[in-house]
């Protein structure tokens, strides 16, 4: 079997079985040409296959020789197709004829010799009677000899015969198994054989025979024509309708006689789906509005459609076998690329906002879809990415949500909006368990300007004290107007009541003060109410519904006003108020003072004493630490505070330091915020200096907070009080959450157990273990304990017997004032 291009002459494929004829190699005979092995001359075989394929000719005798120079006798036959490239091939097949031609002139030459020679026997038997039956014995030999041939002739006939048939099984099979439908009629179209494919798609080969054409094909032009090529024509098979492609050729015998057609019919009803299905797909690419682009596996473009150029200004050769990265607008990072693919991978799709770099520089916002195309083996073959510019949306979205969620007037947040922001504030606060602040404000006297100058100018007016209200505020807080003259502020995260009466006290400020509108002067002030989660409600209607409360009671009160919704919560405000007030003028006017409480040692042999602050105020009278200490620490008179005590602390322990006969050394509490806003370094060394006590004798007391801010500032400075030879001690042990981790980081010294665990001593076991375990906790990491809270000789005797160093509380006594202490100083050391 060859495959022989019509036009040139190659042959463009041979099997084994040709190789092994014509004693070529395979590739040997695919670089020839079939007229390198055909004896007739060029001009004869070009004409033989233009007429094999202009008029359907697919049966030839020829003279074919062999790599060995010699000749032999083929029969072919050629059928013309199309290949996958649209070009016409003739697929031959070659048997070898040789015997079975020799044998039939064989045949042939005897048969016309016996011929001759009955005729020459007849003339001589006429010619010579006397020689009739010599001549007839003679002839009755030669009939013998003739039979004799003839029966030898015959036996290879059958043989050839065989041979034939073999060979005619062997073109059966070649016409059944090609692919193509293969019908095959007499010169009445009547149909005489088909191969198996047609049997396996219409499943009526076998009825088929003997039958017109059209009974196949019904009423196809083909039929009614000479020839046809690759005409298309519908067909129903298994119950549904199909599209085929005929090709018809006239079939001639060895003497160039028309025996009739052959049909080849290609199922394309596939291919015109694809076809149609590409067209489509095509239309679509080219016509959406949407940007495609399509990369292969290494992320590199393939293509683009016009969609994509009108959306980021690339054109195709721009950007084909580029990487989508040239469109980075750089606002997304590494992390948000990786977690992209990952999705693509993994899921195959991903879908999301993204921003992208048009080619003139501008960055815009685009909704970008991604889908991996897998291959047979499960492996991203290309990525399939469709965007659309969605920068015009995003500008209507902001515009419709700016239009729902704020006034058009004054800019601030509407009723809704205020209440979604009130709703997530609260269920934050619920959960960190904050506090929040919710302020109503109503102009005073709105009314009568509107009436007056006008609604312009009222409008004008409400614009103004809006801006205003929010300069007030934190931008952490939400400022709303909910219709008219009514205003509302949701304050979150508040630490004080302090905080919220400030910001009142600026907005009625502001509100009080002229209003310029347009050439025309307006004054107007507010009334504010207040109201606190969750010390008045837990719910949004309660809460406002308490903040409108507040704000009719503060225009009862004059006007021009604040007013909490409880009259307790007003109180405890308007008291703290004349509590700052008289804390500002404590120092000027000489009310502090420092008394002293004794700290003893476990042995009875070192006393020592921790000064504490006191204030009588000439309006409050004795004011207690846990009221003016943190009012003290808001204000920031603290710092002042705190030095004034430590200088005073020191000046007296150094007088009594001189008076005693053993060691003694004095505490001081040191507030966090003066080790945030001072160097507290410095200022013990200048008072140490100033006052003569040696470092040692000092022990300044620090809270828990101290450590907690963990900052390198607090720890330099503790450092540096430690390498003056002042000893660090840290209050309150043991109610913090990170204790532990201070003891190893920090350079303390002592450790000063909170009364809370001393107050059940001894009967309390699980104090009494917490006590124990702190006390030997100390001693290993050489750290000493003072147990302040000591009322009770039971828990000074437990105390003892754990050794705890130092023991503080009522037992060995109140705090003294400086005087009685001293008095307290020389009897311990009389005792002593």
């Amino acid at each position: 079997m060859m495959i022989i291009n019509p036009q040139s002459g190659n042959i463009i494929a041979a099997n084994d079985a040709a190789a092994e004829f014509y004693g070529y190699a395979v590739d040997e005979l695919q670089s020839m040409r079939i007229q390198d092995i055909n004896q007739l001359n060029a001009e004869q075989v070009a004409q033989e296959r233009a007429l094999a394929l202009a008029e359907g000719r697919n049966y030839f005798i020829f003279r074919h020789q062999l790599a060995d120079g010699s000749l032999r006798t083929v029969s072919v036959y050629s059928t013309p197709f199309t290949d996958q490239n649209g070009q016409s091939q003739l697929l031959s097949v070659i048997h070898d004829i040789s015997a079975q031609r020799e044998l039939q002139d064989a045949l042939w030459y005897y048969q016309n010799n016996l011929e001759e020679q009955v005729f020459k026997q007849t003339k001589e038997i006429q010619q010579m009677s006397s020689m009739r039956m010599l001549l007839l014995a003679v002839i009755i030999v030669i009939l013998l000899i003739s039979t004799i041939v003839l029966v030898v002739l015959l036996v290879r006939l059958r043989n050839a015969k065989r041979r034939s048939e073999a060979q005619g099984a062997r073109l059966t099979a070649i016409f059944d198994s090609i692919v193509d439908l293969l019908v095959f009629t007499d010169k009445q179209s009547t149909i005489l054989s088909a191969n198996q494919r047609v049997q396996d798609v219409f499943g009526v080969a076998n009825d088929l025979l003997n039958q017109p054409i059209d009974a196949l094909l019904k009423d196809s032009p083909c039929t009614k024509q000479s020839t046809c090529h690759q005409m298309q024509c519908e067909l129903s098979v298994a119950n549904h309708n199909s599209v085929f492609s005929v090709t018809k050729n006239p079939v001639l015998d060895p003497q160039k006689q028309h025996v009739g057609y052959i049909y080849v019919l290609q199922d394309i009803t596939e291919r015109l789906a694809q076809e149609k299905s590409q067209r489509l797909a095509s239309t679509v690419f080219e016509t959406t509005s949407e940007g495609v682009l399509v990369s292969d596996r290494d992320n590199r473009i393939q293509m683009v459609n016009r969609a994509f150029t009108e959306i980021t200004g690339f054109g195709a050769d721009e950007v084909i076998g580029q990487s989508p990265a040239m469109f980075n607008s750089g606002h997304h990072g590494n992390a948000y690329f990786s977690k992209l693919y990952q999705t693509l991978n993994e899921r195959g799709h991903w879908e999301g906002e993204i921003w992208n770099r048009r080619k003139s520089g501008d960055v815009y916002p685009s909704w970008l879809q991604v889908s991996a195309v897998f291959d047979k083996k499960g492996e991203i073959e290309m990525y399939v990415a469709l965007f659309n510019d969605i920068t015009s949306r995003k500008h209507h979205e902001q515009i419709m949500w700016q239009q729902a969620n704020f006034d058009t007037l004054t800019g601030l947040a509407n009723r809704h909006h205020y209440h979604e922001k009130f709703d997530q504030a609260l269920a934050n606060a619920k959960t960190q368990q904050t506090r929040l602040a919710i302020c109503f404000i109503d102009l005073d006297r709105f009314k009568a300007i509107n009436d007056t100058l006008g609604h312009h100018i009222g409008d004008l007016l409400l614009i103004e004290a809006a801006q205003r209200i929010q300069d007030c505020t934190r931008s952490s807080d939400t400022v709303a107007r909910l219709g008219g003259d009514e205003f509302a502020i949701l304050l979150t995260d508040i630490k004080s009541i302090r905080d919220v009466e400030g910001i009142a006290n600026k907005i009625l400020h502001q509100l009080s003060s002229q209003f310029v509108l347009e050439g025309h002067e307006a004054f107007v002030s507010g009334s504010i109410g207040i109201t606190f989660y969750p010390d008045d409600g837990d719910d949004r209607k309660v809460l406002l519904r308490n903040a409108d409360s507040a704000m009719y009671k503060a225009k009862e009160h004059g006007r021009n006003c604040f007013q909490f919704y409880t009259s307790a919560m007003h109180e405890n405000a308007k008291a703290r108020s004349q509590l700052e007030g008289a804390l500002h003028k404590s120092l000027i006017n000489k009310e502090l003072y420092v008394v002293y409480q004794p700290i003893h040692d476990i042995q009875g042999q070192r006393l020592g004493c921790e000064a504490l602050l006191r204030w009588r105020s000439e309006a409050l009278g004795e004011v207690s630490p846990v009221e003016f200490i943190p009012v003290s620490e808001e204000l920031g008179l603290i710092l002042a505070m705190g030095e004034w005590v430590l200088y005073q602390a020191c000046s007296q322990a150094k007088s009594w330091y001189d008076k005693a006969s053993k060691p003694f050394f004095v505490t001081v509490n040191v507030s966090s915020a003066q080790f945030k806003r001072q160097d507290i370094s410095a200022l013990v060394a200048k008072v140490l200096r100033e006052t003569g006590l040696p470092a040692h004798c000092l022990t300044l007391e620090i809270t828990e907070n101290v450590l907690a801010d963990n900052s390198d500032h607090i720890l330099r400075q503790l450092d540096s009080l430690r390498d003056m030879g002042v000893e660090l001690a840290i209050d309150d042990f043991g109610t913090g959450y990170s204790s532990l981790s201070y003891l190893k980081r920090f350079p303390l010294s002592k450790l000063k157990i909170d009364k809370e665990f001393i107050r059940d001593l001894p009967a309390d076991a699980e104090d009494r273990a917490l006590v124990s375990a702190i006390i030997s906790m100390a001693a290993n990491l050489n750290l000493k304990v003072v147990a302040e809270g000591v009322e009770t000789v039971e828990q000074l005797g437990l105390l003892k017997q754990l050794h705890c160093d130092f023991t503080q509380g009522y037992y060995h006594s109140r705090p003294l004032g400086a005087e009685d202490f001293e008095v307290y100083l020389m009897r311990f050391n009389e005792l002593n």
